[in-house]
This record gives C-alpha cells, sequence and structure tokens, in this order.
C-alpha cells in the first residue's frame, strides 16, 4: 500500500513537473511573440518618424535657413524631442526679442508682440507638461 501511495505520489510529481515545463515553455513563446511585435511596433514608428521629418523638412526649404533645415533633418535618426524642443526655443527668442524691438518704435505691434509672448509661454509651459 505504501508503495502504491510513494508510485502515485512520484507519479503526480512528474505529471506537475511536465505541466510546469509546459507553462515556462509556453510563457518564453509568448514573451518572444511579444518582443518580435515590439521590434515590428519600434520599426512602423521610427518609419512614421522618418516620413513625419521629410515632410516637415519639405513644407521648412522655402522658409528656413539651410542650417533649420539640417537641425530637422537630423531628427530623423534621433530619439526624442530634446534638439527640436532646443531649436523651437532659440527661434522663439529670436522673434521674441525682434517684435519687441519693433514694437518699441511701431505701436501698432504691441498686439502682436503680446501674442508672440503669449505664444512662448504656452509652448514652454507644453514643453515642461510632456
Amino acid at each position: 500500500m505504501k508503495s502504491e501511495s510513494t508510485e502515485n505520489g512520484f507519479n503526480e510529481l512528474t505529471r506537475l513537473s511536465q505541466q510546469f515545463k509546459q507553462h515556462e515553455h509556453e510563457s518564453a513563446l509568448r514573451e518572444k511573440q511579444r518582443a518580435e511585435q515590439r521590434k515590428k511596433v519600434q520599426g512602423v514608428l521610427g518609419g512614421l518618424r522618418e516620413l513625419t521629418v521629410s515632410m516637415a523638412v519639405e513644407q521648412l526649404k522655402p522658409l528656413a535657413t539651410p542650417e533649420i533645415i539640417e537641425q530637422v533633418n537630423s531628427l530623423k535618426s534621433k530619439q526624442g524631442t530634446a534638439e527640436l524642443r532646443k531649436l523651437i526655443t532659440v527661434l522663439l527668442n529670436d522673434l521674441e526679442n525682434h517684435i519687441s524691438i519693433s514694437a518699441a518704435t511701431n505701436p501698432d505691434i504691441k498686439p502682436t508682440e503680446r501674442s508672440i509672448k503669449t505664444l512662448t509661454i504656452l509652448i514652454e509651459l507644453l514643453f515642461s507638461l510632456e
């Protein structure tokens, strides 16, 4: 009787061990699939980023300096938005300074100056919230 109980216990342990190995195998397969899916999504997002930057570069060509176009074009290969934020901040500061100088001699520009300053504050707020 004891032998039969030991054998049943051993069989149960063997079954549980095999079941555990099967669950580990399935879990590893699911993780591998998730990793492959993440890689695909990252590739799609990278392609979308390149396309978006390319479109922006085309729109900037008739407007911006070659330096700005080069900086924007370089965003294709960079992660994050730090460089773009820096570029926007520099442009906003230059615009704000230029319009302030013009507003000092032309009172009609005062509403534009207020709008630029408001825009600067709102963009800085946007950057801080992201």
